[in-house]
């Protein structure tokens, strides 16, 4: 058997579980990063448009894709599975929303910060390389990118709610060398949890 699962496989997974997923959530999973991330935005003039963001990985939009829609930001999310981005237009009206596989699809703009919380590490092992570039070519200049992933190169299995998904990650390092040779500068690259096997979360700056 193969450890890998496509991305389309992974949202049929997520499809099955999602009143689990959303019922489970906790409502501050994770938000003090984001409250960070957003605090790192690039400034707005009074008179400017409002920021954009970017959420790869929106789930039922509980709970970072509210908190993005109330710092004010004009926010766009993309998840694979159906059932959460039909829960995420329920849960979250002001935000736009799109299902979408992050490793194939084209977007002709950029944001002020792009998203991707506990999602990027479900792409297929030899995807996150290339998945990386493209993120960062969607950020504006002086835009913010978080993420998070493991805590090591690999791929493996394990199980959610009696469900079996695939996860993949390249070494830290490698994330780092392809935010560098990408223009991005890291802001801050810790763990979140001693306690989470390595659950890392990296926020980079576009330097131009």
């Amino acid at each position: 058997m193969t450890l890998r699962l496509s991305p389309e496989e992974i949202g049929q997974r997520y499809d099955q579980i999602a009143d689990y997923y959303e019922k489970t959530r906790t409502q501050t999973y994770g938000t003090q990063y984001i409250e960070r991330f957003l605090s790192l935005l690039p400034a707005k003039g009074r008179y400017v448009r409002r920021q954009t963001i970017l959420e790869l990985g929106c789930g039922p939009g509980l709970p970072h894709t509210k908190q993005l829609v109330a710092s004010g930001a004009k926010v766009y999310g993309l998840d694979i599975s159906r059932e959460m981005i039909n829960k995420a237009r329920k849960n979250v009206p002001g935000a736009l929303f799109l299902r979408a596989d992050v490793s194939r699809c084209e977007i002709e703009r950029q944001f002020d910060a792009i998203l991707a919380w506990d999602s990027l590490f479900h792409l297929p092992l030899d995807k996150q390389a290339s998945t990386i570039r493209k993120i960062t070519a969607w950020l504006a200049k002086d835009g913010v990118f978080l993420f998070t992933a493991g805590g090591g190169a690999g791929e493996l299995r394990s199980t959610m709610h009696g469900v079996e998904f695939y996860y993949s990650s390249l070494s830290v390092e490698h994330y780092l060398q392809l935010l560098a040779e990408n223009n991005c500068r890291v802001l801050f690259n810790e763990l979140d949890d001693p306690s989470s096997h390595g659950h890392r979360v990296i926020c980079c700056r576009k330097l131009k």
